[in-house]
């Protein structure tokens, strides 16, 4: 089940989702009744629906709620609703312990406190008979003040199985169970490298697993690598039992409390292992205070050491958190069942200093997947950035090292050719081709896009398909060289058609159709022949379809994969479709230009079955509320203090009496209105003002104007009458622009050019008064006497504002000297307000004196205040400026994502899937 940011769960409110894990979806709520963040787990059907679990999760809970310790997260209760269980836990902000240890081994100073508090942790709930069972650095938590929070305590006894037998009793040991039709065949999917022998092997465990987990964690923190790892599952889990720790790989200067310490975690031999939580606290106490030693003093890591200086370090093959087990008692090595390989987990780590796909401010995270496998299956093309400069790489899974493809700079959206002898991408506003083995590249055609095409294949005729940014259609072209011809009719207003697939007779392709409203109504999986003919729907409310190697088809549907059975030769699917992999993160709506919603999945699937996958979200901008700025630079928030939406604020504008504003918000999944009412301090959306993000108020506060298809609609905030048409152009998508005072309406519509028209009371079309460019930003005085605008000036990238009288004649005026955009009438019409564009990080809000009744303003541009990155809007400005012009209403900026860093591998996988073979 997952849930809307909005939806209510009892007294919790949805605010966004945060993750997912074995057990199910998270999100972070708002707790209406205390007024406080809580981290929402909504379990998945394999508990929920298991009433014998759901007995046990309760009587756990009761326990796990008395673990009332610093550095435990608590757990505050369960929910039940229709159709969802969830467990109710502290919202804990802050990087895990993985994060941290990725970056390499921690400083001693660092790593004894962060211990010390786990021991705490551990100490306390083995007081009270609790055991975690799967300790390991993803369920450490680390807060910016230093705090350590363990997460999930006790979880995984409470979510196992009732044991049937000894065999299931065994199996149940396995401290996560993240696949129903896994476990049936008696496969445990647990944290391989934190496992204790005893616990791989299915016994009892007890104080002392979490003992050993600790030590391991602690070895890893310092040393910077994992303990015990290797190529597949059976050799990790053979290491667990017959190799010893590598102790030369502990820094020098390591104190003999902690050596100790980590010896006597790492016992095999649970009988002679450590079994209090409170003696590790007192040995890290004692390492604390005492100087450091020589004793068991190393050498350093030879050179197969990872190394933070070299700018392409290899790609780093290590297990991930969650690693696929074969085991029924000690079966591991010895076999069992063929009839299907086993999955592996693994994972690719980037090079220091790079990210997958883009890390520019446009795109903090990926918007076209940055992952495609060879035809053969063996190497994965990837790319990746530094320094905003992409780069595609060539990554051999057989082999750890990985190389730049030279000819590649620049690069974005990697497709492969189908005899895998050429790697197709786009780069400096070009559709390119170069070898695998690099070299010069060649150009196919030019193609001048924002961040590259919404996605690309090459079919087996010779013959690549792209999604076209600039008419949203999909497009064909030679992979020789050529120029690009539609295969797609053109999509209807606001649509636009995405990532193409081909289908294996390399005549028909599978592709999205999309749109700027709610993915969940809007998006489409469509077939359509590339000669042409009527595109024919597939699914609804899917996107980015793929076929797979065992002939199922997988597609996205909201940043879930998801897998349907289907008949390549009718191109229909052929049952219900199911879950294959939650939390796979996917490009979802973003409000900053040249980073549209291209509903791309950041997944692949090879020939061999082995899936390239991303974790994440459906995945927009990050929040960026609302703040007020005063003349002098002074901020505050201007956030209601409940309902808040996620996402973006855009086109805000303040009522007329100045105690509301609304906004267009923008988010992940959705686009809407939404009113800022400070009088009752909370959040509403504007469920009637469909249609778009920009809306203006009526002069007596009670209405929204706002742009719907051909017309602009008066809407009632209050419900007392209908909505009213005050603008019906046919053909046309008109937009709201301000009320004058003499009660006249001011929008503009767009033919070849953007129209700016008055509305004159009683008609339903405006006469133009004012032809623009159609990207230029405008406002219209009160008085409606004079029209400000910003446009681009020949030959210059930067724009500046300009002013004349409407509806003329008269010559234009320009007011910016240096660069300027986004104007605004103060209320009186005697200031004239614009941005000031920089470089972004000094962009300034510049104030010029206005006298309406003279042909030409009578000051000079002064700057009152500045901020970074206030020019990222478009089409209309984001700002408002308060009657007094003592306060400007804007959106905070530049909060970005982290980036992507890493990918996980699962070899076999289409061999677990449902029908795969």
């Amino acid at each position: 089940m997952r849930l809307a940011a909005g939806q209510r769960l009892g007294p919790y409110e949805i605010i966004a989702a945060i993750g997912a894990g074995g057990m199910g979806e998270v999100y972070r709520a708002r707790d209406t009744k205390l007024h406080r963040d809580v981290a929402i787990k909504i379990l998945v059907d394999l508990f929920a629906n298991d009433p014998e679990r759901l007995a046990r999760l309760t009587r756990e809970a009761r326990t796990l709620a008395s673990l009332n310790h610093p550095n435990i997260a608590h757990i505050h209760g369960l929910e039940e609703t229709p159709g969802a269980q969830a467990l109710v836990m502290e919202l804990v902000d802050g990087d895990d312990l993985s994060v941290l240890i990725a970056r390499g081994p921690m400083p001693l100073a660092d790593a004894l406190p962060i211990a010390k508090q786990i021991a705490d942790a551990l100490e306390a709930a083995h007081e009270l008979g609790i055991v975690h069972r799967d300790l390991k650095p993803a369920n450490i938590k680390v807060r910016a003040d230093g705090m350590v929070k363990v997460l999930d305590f006790g979880l995984a006894k409470a979510m196992e199985p009732a044991a049937a037998s000894d065999a299931a009793a065994a199996l149940a040991n396995s401290p996560t169970i993240t696949n129903s039709t896994l476990t049936e065949r008696g496969v445990i999917l647990g944290t391989a490298a934190y496992m204790s022998p005893e616990q791989a092997t299915g016994k009892a465990v007890d104080k002392r697993t979490d003992l050993w987990a600790f030590g391991v964690v602690l070895l890893e923190m310092l040393t910077g690598h994992r303990v015990f790892d290797g190529p597949d599952a059976a050799h990790v889990i053979a290491a667990v039992f017959k190799s010893e720790p590598d102790w030369t790989a502990l820094p020098a200067g390591i104190p003999a409390a902690v050596r100790r310490l980590l010896r006597r975690c790492l016992e095999k031999d649970r009988k002679r292992r450590l079994d209090s939580a409170a003696d590790a606290r007192l040995e890290i106490e004692e390492a604390s205070t005492a100087p450091p030693t020589t004793d068991g003093a190393v050498t350093p890591p030879g050179p197969a050491a990872r190394s933070t200086s070299s700018p392409l370090l290899p790609w780093a093959l290590v297990a991930t958190l969650t690693i696929a087990l074969a085991i029924v008692g000690i079966f591991v090595w010895r076999g069992m069942s063929r009839e299907r390989p086993l999955p592996v987990y693994a994972s690719l780590n980037a090079p220091a200093d790079y990210v997958l796909g883009e890390d520019d401010p446009i795109a903090s995270l990926p918007t076209r997947t940055p992952m495609v496998f060879t035809p053969d299956g063996r190497s994965l093309i990837i790319q990746a950035a530094r320094a905003n400069k992409p780069q595609l790489f060539l990554q051999s899974l057989d082999r750890p090292d990985v190389r730049p493809i030279a000819g590649t700079g620049d690069a974005r959206v990697p497709f492969m050719s189908p005899d895998g002898k050429w790697v197709g991408f786009w780069s400096a506003n070009e559709l390119k081709k170069v070898p695998i083995e690099g070299g010069v590249p060649t150009t196919i055609c030019p193609l001048a896009q924002a961040l590259g095409p919404y996605g690309a294949a090459w079919g087996a005729g010779d013959i690549i398909v792209f999604g076209d940014q600039s008419s949203g259609r999909i497009m064909r072209v030679p992979a020789r060289g050529g120029t690009p011809e539609p295969v797609t009719a053109k999509p209807s207003n606001g649509h636009y058609h995405v990532a193409p697939s081909f289908l294996p007779d390399g005549r028909r392709i599978l592709f999205s159709d999309v749109s700027g409203g709610a993915p969940s109504d809007a998006w489409q999986l469509m077939v359509q022949s590339l000669d042409g003919g009527q595109a024919r729907l597939v699914m609804a409310g899917a996107a980015d379809g793929r076929l797979l190697p065992s002939g199922q088809l997988v597609f996205m549907r909201l940043g879930t994969l998801m897998l349907a059975p289907f008949d390549v030769g009718r191109a229909q699917v052929t049952g219900d479709a199911v879950v294959a992999m939650g939390g796979v993160m996917q490009s979802g709506q973003r409000a900053r230009m040249g980073a549209s919603d291209t509903a791309a999945g950041m997944f692949a699937v090879s020939s061999l079955g082995t899936l390239a996958v991303v974790r994440g979200t459906l995945t927009g901008l990050s929040d960026e509320p609302m703040i007020w700025m005063t003349p002098d630079g002074r901020s505050s928030s201007a956030e209601p203090g409940t309902g808040a939406p996620p996402g973006t604020r855009q086109f805000i504008r303040i009522s007329p009496d100045g105690s509301r504003a609304v906004a267009g918000v923008t988010t992940a999944t959705s686009r809407g209105l939404w009113i800022a009412d400070w009088t009752r301090d909370r959040w509403t959306e504007c469920i009637d003002c469909t249609g778009g993000l920009r809306a203006v108020w009526s002069p007596d506060g009670k209405h929204l104007d706002f742009g719907k298809g051909q017309t602009i609609i008066s809407h009632a905030l209050d419900s007392s009458m209908p909505d009213q048409v005050l603008v019906q152009e046919s053909g046309r998508g008109p937009q709201v622009g301000r009320w004058l005072t003499d009660g006249r309406f001011v929008y503009n519509s767009t033919a070849e050019k953007k129209e700016i028209k008055f509305l004159d009371p009683g008609s339903h079309t405006g006469r133009v008064v004012a032809s623009l460019d159609v990207a230029v930003k405008w406002d219209v005085s009160p008085d409606g006497r004079w029209l400000a605008y910003d446009q681009n000036q020949p030959k210059q990238t930067t724009g500046d504002v300009f002013v004349q009288a409407i509806p003329g004649p008269g010559p234009r005026m320009q007011i910016s000297v240096d660069g300027g955009g986004d104007p605004a009438w103060s209320s009186d019409g005697r200031t004239l307000y614009y941005l000031h564009r920089r470089d972004g990080s000094k962009d300034a809000l510049v104030a010029v004196a206005f006298n309406p009744s003279s042909s030409a303003p009578n000051g000079t541009p002064h700057e009152l205040f500045q901020r970074p990155d206030l020019q990222m809007c478009f089409s209309s400005r984001c700002y408002d400026v308060s009657k007094d012009g003592q306060r400007f209403l804007m959106h905070e900026t530049g909060v970005q994502r982290a980036s992507v860093t890493r990918m996980d591998l699962i070899t076999n996988w289409t061999a677990t899937l449902l029908g795969g073979r």
